[in-house]
């Protein structure tokens, strides 16, 4: 019996005696390095473990015309109305976060700040809570 094994795009035909040392070599293949060439990996935190949960104290915040707060998570599309420079916030370091890569912005969104690729609106990295 033969087993079919998809790798990206490429679909592996294995004989039975082969398919277990094939199987760990698509599954490095596959999983090791996936992101090399991106700067932020959607699977992990932008920059974990240096924010110290501390609080900002900033003035009232406003949504565009029309939205209101959400709790958003990685992954998700930020509508385009928040991706103006408006709501960028360029404090960061004094939260101990890094700088954003390239085409990326970290975003006041209520009381959340969240980095977003501002080509796609994808959110990367989220720090709930920051502005009480």
């Amino acid at each position: 019996m033969y087993k079919f094994i998809l790798a990206g795009a490429a679909a592996l035909i294995v004989a039975p005696a082969l398919n277990a040392q094939v199987h760990r070599d698509v599954q490095r293949s596959t999983t090791h390095n996936v992101n090399r060439n991106v700067n932020v990996n959607v699977n992990r935190n932008y920059h974990p473990g240096n924010w110290n949960r501390a609080r900002v104290r900033a003035g009232v915040y406003h949504h565009p015309r029309g939205y209101t707060y959400r709790r958003w998570t990685v992954g998700r599309v930020l509508p385009r109305a928040y991706w103006a420079p408006t709501y960028y916030y360029p404090g960061y370091r004094a939260l101990g976060l890094m700088a954003p890569p390239a085409n990326f912005q970290w975003i006041r969104y209520g009381p959340d700040l969240l980095l977003v690729n501002i080509r796609t609106g994808n959110v990367v990295d989220i720090r709930y809570g920051v502005f009480g």
